[in-house]
C-alpha cells in the first residue's frame, strides 16, 4: 500500500507516461521505476489478499469471512466512491488544467524552428514547411507520444499545416504505430473541417487501427475521455465544439453516403454524469446497439471506483471463494471422498510454478495495455473488465492455495538472495525492451510477430518471479511481528485510501517549481506520507474511523 503511493507519485515525473499532471522535469528512469512497480506490486497485493482470505476462512469460517469482508472492504469501497473518489476526481480536473496552462505556456516560448512539433503547436505552417524542406520524413515519430507529423497537426487542429503537408507529399492515410491515422484524430476531436480536408485529400476512412476500430468509431468515444486526452495533449478544445463538431461530422458522412442515417439514438454519460443523444451506428453501419448492451457497457466503463478498484475486486473474490468452497465441499460429501490435501498438490513447486506463469498470459493477451504500458490494466467500473478480473483472481487463487498448503519448510521464495537481483536487473530490463522498445533494441531482438506473445510472457515472468522474491525477503527480515510494523500495517489502509487527492494536489504545485525530478518525488512521497500518517494518529486510529477500517483494536501499549 505505501508503494503504491510513491508509485502515484512518481507519475507525474515518469517521462512519457500519460497521467493528470506532467512535470516539466520528468525524466526516463523514473519511467522505469514507475514500470517496475506496477509490474508486481498489485499482483503481490492480491497473493497476500488471497493468502489471508484462506486464513480468515479456515479460523472462523465462511460466514465470518463474508461478514469481515462485508464490513472491511465492501463498505469502505461504497464510501470511498462517494466521497475520496468525487475528491479525487475534483484533483484531477484541477491538475489536468493546471498542467495544460502551464505548457502551453512554456510552448509558446519556444522558437518554431526547434522541432516540427513546437512549430504544429504553435500553429506555425510556414515553419513546418521548413521542416519538411529541410528533410523532415512523414513517419518520423513525436518523442513522448508516438504520433506522425500529420497526425500531431491533426491532433492539435492546425488545418493549415495539414494542408502543408499533403501538399508536399504526404500519405493522408499515413497511420501511427497504433494504426491510428489523422482521420482518427479529427473525429476523435469533433474537427469537421479537418474532417472535410482530409477526405477530399483521399484519406481512408475504412482504415482500422491496433484494435480494430475505423475513424467512424472514434466518433463514439465519450466526450469526458476526449477532454481528458486533450488535456494531456496540450490540446485546447471545449466541449461544445467537440459535440457540435460531431454532429456535422455525423451530417457530412451520411450525405456522402459513407454511413447510414442513425435509426436510433443511445444516451452517452459522461464521467459527470452528464448525458447527450449520440447516434447507435457506432460502427458506421445501420446496426443498432440494444439497450441493455449499451447499459452493460456503461457499467464497466463508468469510473464508480477509481483508485479504489481493488477493493471491488477484494469483494467478490472473497464471495466466489466462498461459493467455490461450498460447491466443492458438497462435491466431496456427495462422493464420500476425504478433503483434499492441499499440501500435496505442489502449489509451488517450479514444475506448479511455471503453470501458474504461463495460465497467467492468458488474461493478460486480451489486455489493450500491452505495447503501450508495462505491466496490467486496471478495471474501475461497476462490472470488471473479464481479462483483468481473471489476471488478479489467479494471483488471488495461488495466495489462497498458498496457506491451505502449509508451506511449514518455508519453500516459497527460500531463493529470493539470488531470485530478487535476478528479476530486477536482468527479467524486468529485458521484459521492458520486449514491451516497449525503450532503449532501443526490440527491433534487433525480435520480429514484429514474436512481439506480443513475448510481451505477455514476460510480463508474467516478471510478476511472479518478483512477488515470489518478496515473499522470501520480507519472510527472512520480518520473523515476528513488532509494533511498529504493526502500526504500519494497521495505518496503511487509510493511506492508501486518502493518498491520491493529496499526492495529486503536491504534484500540481511542485510541477509549477524547477529542481530535480527525484528531489520532487521524494518531497511528494515523504510529505503525502507524513501527513497521512498524521492524519491517521490524530482523526482515525482511534475513532470510529479506525474501527469502519480496521475493526477494533485490541488495547495495547502502543
Amino acid at each position: 500500500m505505501m508503494l503504491g503511493i510513491v508509485y502515484h507519485g512518481a507519475l507525474s515525473l515518469a517521462l512519457g507516461f500519460p497521467w493528470f499532471v506532467q512535470d516539466p522535469s520528468a525524466n526516463g528512469p523514473i519511467y522505469v521505476f514507475q514500470s517496475w512497480v506496477h509490474g508486481f506490486r498489485m499482483p503481490l497485493f492480491f497473493i497476500i489478499s488471497g493468502f489471508f482470505t484462506a486464513m480468515l476462512w479456515r479460523k472462523r469460517g465462511a460466514s465470518a469471512l463474508v461478514s469481515h469482508r462485508f464490513r472491511r472492504v465492501f463498505l469502505p469501497c461504497l464510501v470511498g466512491a462517494v466521497t475520496l473518489v468525487p475528491l479525487c476526481n475534483l484533483a484531477i480536473l484541477k491538475g489536468l488544467l493546471e498542467s495544460n496552462q502551464r505548457r502551453l505556456m512554456a510552448i509558446q516560448n519556444l522558437p518554431p524552428e526547434q522541432s516540427v512539433w513546437v512549430a504544429i503547436q504553435q500553429k506555425r505552417s510556414d515553419a513546418v514547411r521548413v521542416h519538411v524542406e529541410k528533410g523532415l520524413g512523414f513517419g518520423e515519430l513525436h518523442p513522448d507520444f508516438k504520433t506522425t507529423v500529420l497526425s500531431w497537426a491533426a491532433i492539435q487542429g492546425d488545418l493549415e499545416s495539414v494542408r502543408v503537408l499533403i501538399e508536399m507529399g504526404c500519405d493522408p492515410s499515413i497511420s501511427n504505430p497504433d494504426g491510428n491515422t489523422a482521420l482518427h484524430a479529427s473525429m476523435f476531436f469533433g474537427n469537421y473541417p479537418l474532417v472535410e480536408y482530409l477526405l477530399e485529400q483521399g484519406a481512408d476512412i475504412t482504415k482500422r487501427n491496433s484494435n480494430g476500430e475505423t475513424p467512424v468509431k472514434s466518433l463514439r468515444v465519450d466526450t469526458m475521455m476526449v477532454q481528458y486526452i486533450a488535456g494531456l495533449l496540450s490540446v485546447q478544445r471545449e466541449l461544445a465544439d467537440i459535440k457540435d463538431g460531431r454532429a456535422l461530422i455525423e451530417n457530412a458522412l451520411v450525405e456522402r453516403k459513407l454511413i447510414e442515417p442513425a435509426k436510433q439514438t443511445e444516451v452517452e454519460q459522461g464521467a459527470d454524469g452528464s448525458t447527450s443523444q449520440t447516434p447507435a451506428s457506432a460502427s458506421g453501419s445501420a446496426s443498432t446497439q440494444s439497450t441493455p448492451r449499451a447499459i452493460a457497457m456503461w457499467l464497466a466503463t463508468y469510473p464508480a471506483f477509481s483508485f479504489l478498484w481493488f477493493l471491488w475486486f477484494l469483494w467478490w473474490f472473497a464471495v466466489f471463494f466462498v461459493i467455490l468452497q461450498w460447491v466443492f465441499g458438497s462435491i466431496r460429501s456427495f462422493w464420500s471422498q476425504q478433503p483434499v490435501e492441499w499440501s500435496s498438490l505442489g502449489l509451488y513447486s517450479p514444475v506448479a510454478l511455471l503453470f501458474w506463469m504461463l495460465v497467467t498470459m492468458i488474461p493478460l493477451y486480451f489486455m489493450g495495455t500491452i505495447g503501450f504500458i508495462f505491466g496490467p490494466d486496471t478495471s474501475v467500473g461497476l462490472i470488471p473488465a473479464p481479462q483483468v478480473f481473471a489476471y488478479y483472481a489467479i494471483f488471488f487463487l495461488f495466495g489462497v492455495g498458498y496457506y491451505l498448503g502449509q508451506d511449514t519448510g518455508a519453500r516459497l521464495g527460500r531463493s529470493w538472495r539470488w531470485l530478487l537481483p535476478l528479476t530486477m536487473l536482468v527479467l524486468f530490463p529485458i521484459a521492458l525492451e520486449i514491451n516497449l522498445g525503450k532503449f532501443g533494441l526490440r527491433d534487433q531482438w525480435i520480429t514484429k510477430g514474436w512481439v506480443l506473445p513475448l510481451s505477455v510472457l514476460s510480463q508474467s515472468v516478471f510478476a511472479w518471479c518478483m512477488s515470489i522474491a518478496c515473499v522470501g525477503l520480507f519472510r527472512s527480515c520480518v520473523r515476528e511481528q513488532t509494533p511498529w510494523i504493526r502500526y504500519l500495517s494497521d495505518s496503511s489502509y487509510w493511506l492508501y485510501v486518502a493518498h491520491l487527492p493529496l499526492v495529486i494536489v503536491l504534484q500540481s504545485k511542485l510541477a509549477w517549481t524547477g529542481g530535480n525530478a527525484y528531489l520532487k518525488l521524494l518531497i511528494i512521497s515523504v510529505v503525502s506520507i507524513g501527513l497521512l500518517l498524521l492524519s491517521y494518529q490524530l482523526l482515525v486510529r482511534n475513532t470510529w474511523l479506525g474501527v469502519f477500517l480496521n475493526g477494533r483494536r485490541e488495547s495495547t501499549s502502543t
